[in-house]
């Protein structure tokens, strides 16, 4: 593969000139004033080095999980309503953000600032997010935007990083606290009870949380009623242990582990809907298990002057096992897939001084991936049978990923604030042992190994314009290299696909230009954006009405708008609004059999533009609050809209189980939420949802969101 395409090119450039323009110009200018530091503060978008979040150069939000464990169902779903994003539900326990118009392996998912993704993750809408449990995190931050500099392959769409409290260290002695939640949802015939203590000392913190989960059949609207064969079990632990070694030097070694028992894929069995004229698949079950264990060791310091002023190293292994069982329709039988994948990984980034006043991000990584998959058949009366030679992708691989980033920060004479910066990948995928079909051994393919090298740049600047006043602009890249999954799978969950060794990287550029403020009850924030996409990976149905894709790059753009508005009427009134606008196309395959078109397999087709995968209709978030500073309650009152999507790729064309032929309605939903504190240490809160019992559901999505829904949630602290 060539390092310097045209996209790589031009990030080295960019990177190179101005370099050279910061160094002329810092040491032009007189020695600046340091400036005052605003909160709340956000460290996803620099790597874990927090900065003040109403002078952050990307679109972003930072959400307090206190409240939204009690009245979100997941972790994908607190993110709902965010400018941008749509949470998307195959499945009652498989939900997918989509940010900025990507999904699945697009984006990056990072819990503590470990990263989650690996080459098994499939592309489109995935499960994996749906294991990520709230209970134990203090706050979600979400950095819309490709930030591959930091974050490497993957974060395109943007990056969503799930982090914990920091540990509290007691002056004296030693220190117990904890609390309890239990939470009921009518609609989904739901329970959730957590527990989460603390111990500390003056020198020692810990950290232990768990919280069980059980889901019944969920209640769509008025019209759709019980959705049949929806329900399943979670469970979730976390744990930590600091060790404060000094004021500025921690260790954390943390351990989590979620297990998701039995979770149906309704809409590809006969018990799918047949709502807006929906299809039903023709499988008599099929039922998904999760497993994700993430083992690390962090360190971490602050001050240490010098080349590594400030630093976070990061030592971690995550393991992910997957089983998927159905029973296809009669006399087919069925058959067991599974996957195990074992991330080894190493993360170092630093922080300091650089030689032209300005501050200075490097670091290194490396992460060595093992992968496995196997399966057998079964008859309809679930005997076991022949053995499959791989699951749903290959047999035996592995995927070795190196990387090396800086990324400076300075201020120009002029006082806008530039982040230039350059990141070099090098991937090596070694198939050891995969096959073109899953059932037949015949179709092994000779072991191959693929290098990906990838030199990526990123350009950032913004500047304080009046009193709370804001204005910031980038160009930056994104990439993803093909993964295990792309290179091998055999058996996506929505289609059957082949494996394709020929495909190449996908590049990504995306220009931004944003403005955010407050003045003394108005709070705002605009984004506007434009990506350009080069060789995504795109699935195309290979004969109109069938299963079958075939795996293609193409080219193409996603664009868009988000505005937040805040308003405080009266110090205890507040009203929020959120407005999303988006629009896209990329080239996909039509099967049309034409002479003359593109010859793939013995079949002809002509290359079109459609829009991508589940594009994300036009959003709009409304809330009002009522929280009287002398009252122990609090109220408030929410609108969450969205325009029918109806502009379809090819594939979601004959996604007839999850997209209705006209596209998929557009809904609004109100619903009303309050809270009350029952002495010092107990809160109860109340919530009505969907109060129209509306039957809707989000694009893309297996089955349609609750109905009219009760929730009741209980928190104690002892």
């Amino acid at each position: 593969m060539k390092i310097l395409s045209p996209f790589n090119k031009l990030s080295f450039l960019l990177f190179l000139t101005l370099a050279v323009f910061s160094y002329r110009e810092t040491h032009a200018q007189s020695e600046s004033n340091d400036t005052e530091e605003l909160s709340p503060m956000v460290v996803t978008a620099s790597g874990g080095f927090a900065e003040p979040w109403a002078s952050l150069p990307w679109s972003a939000d930072r959400l307090r999980v206190r409240g939204l464990r009690y009245s979100a169902r997941t972790m994908p779903e607190a993110l709902t309503g965010l400018p941008s994003v749509m949470v998307q539900k195959t499945a009652l326990g498989q939900s997918s953000p989509y940010l900025r118009g990507l999904t699945g392996y697009h984006n990056v998912l990072l819990v503590d600032g470990i990263r989650l993704n690996h080459s098994a993750m499939r592309s489109g809408p995935n499960q994996y997010w749906s294991t990520v449990e709230m209970l134990g995190s203090e706050r979600i931050e979400v950095v819309r935007g490709p930030n591959g500099i930091i974050y490497g392959a993957d974060a395109i769409g943007g990056v969503v990083n799930v982090l914990s409290a920091k540990p509290i260290f007691s002056n004296e002695g030693v220190v117990q606290a904890g609390n309890f939640f239990g939470r009921l949802s009518s609609a989904e015939r739901s329970w959730s009870a957590g527990v989460r203590g603390i111990l500390s000392s003056p020198d020692w913190a810990a950290e232990l949380s768990h919280a069980e989960r059980s889901f019944g059949d969920l209640e769509g609207g008025k019209e759709v009623g019980k959705q049949v064969n929806t329900g399943y079990d979670s469970r979730g632990t976390n744990f930590r242990l600091s060790r404060k070694l000094n004021e500025s030097t921690r260790m954390t070694l943390g351990l989590q582990r979620t297990f998701m028992d039995d979770v149906p894929r309704t809409h590809k069995t006969v018990n799918g809907l047949t709502w807006e004229g929906l299809s039903p698949g023709s499988e008599r079950w099929r039922r998904l298990d999760q497993e994700r264990l993430l083992y690390y060791g962090k360190f971490s310091w602050a001050d240490a002057g010098g080349w590594a002023d400030m630093g976070i190293v990061t030592l971690g292994m995550h393991q992910h096992g997957q089983e998927r069982t159905r029973m296809q329709n009669a006399p087919n039988g069925g058959d067991f897939q599974h996957f195990d994948l074992d991330d080894f990984g190493f993360t170092a980034r630093l922080e300091a001084d650089d030689p032209w006043g300005g501050r200075v991000a490097y670091g290194v990584e490396w992460h060595r991936e093992s992968l496995a998959s196997g399966g057998y058949k079964f008859d309809d009366l679930q005997v076991r049978g022949a053995n499959l030679v791989q699951g749903p992708l290959a047999a035996d691989a592995q995927y070795d990923r190196y990387a090396l980033y800086l990324n400076d920060r300075y201020e120009s004479a002029s006082s806008w604030i530039v982040e230039p910066g350059i990141r070099f990948s090098s991937v090596r995928a070694g198939l050891d042992r995969y096959y073109l079909k899953n059932s037949d051994a015949s179709t092994i393919q000779a072991p191959e190994t693929k290098t990906y090298d990838q030199l990526i740049g990123s350009i950032r600047a913004s500047k304080t314009i009046g009193e709370g006043k804001f204005l910031f602009a980038g160009l930056s890249q994104g990439f993803r290299p093909p993964s295990l999954y792309d290179l091998t799978s055999t058996d996506e969950t929505s289609a059957i696909e082949r494996p394709n060794t020929s495909l190449d990287p996908e590049n990504f550029i995306q220009a931004e230009v944003g403005f955010r403020g407050n003045s003394d009850s108005l709070n705002w924030g605009i984004s506007a954006y434009r990506t350009w996409v080069d060789d995504m990976i795109i699935r195309s149905p290979i004969e109109s009405g069938k299963s079958a894709v075939l795996k293609a790059n193409g080219d193409g753009f996603i664009q868009g708008l988000e505005i937040e508005l805040g308003y405080d009427w009266t110090p205890f009134w507040r009203s929020e609004i959120r407005l999303s606008w988006m629009d896209g196309e990329v080239e996909q395959m039509l099967d049309n059999n034409a002479t003359g078109t593109v010859p793939i397999d013995g079949r002809n087709y002509t290359p079109v533009n459609r829009a991508p995968d589940r594009l994300m209709p036009s959003q709009a978030m409304f809330v009002t609050r009522y929280s009287p500073a002398t009252e122990p309650w609090w109220g408030e009152l929410s609108v969450l809209a969205f325009g029918k999507a109806d502009d379809l790729s090819l594939k979601d064309e004959t996604d007839s189980s999850r997209i209705p032929g006209n596209g998929t309605p557009g809904f609004a939903l109100f619903g009303l939420r309050g809270g009350r504190s029952l002495g010092e240490n107990t809160t109860l809160t109340l919530a009505a949802e969907n109060l129209g019992d509306v039957d809707y559901r989000v694009h893309g999505s297996g089955l349609n969101g609750p109905g009219r829904n009760f929730i009741f949630s209980l928190a104690h602290s002892f």
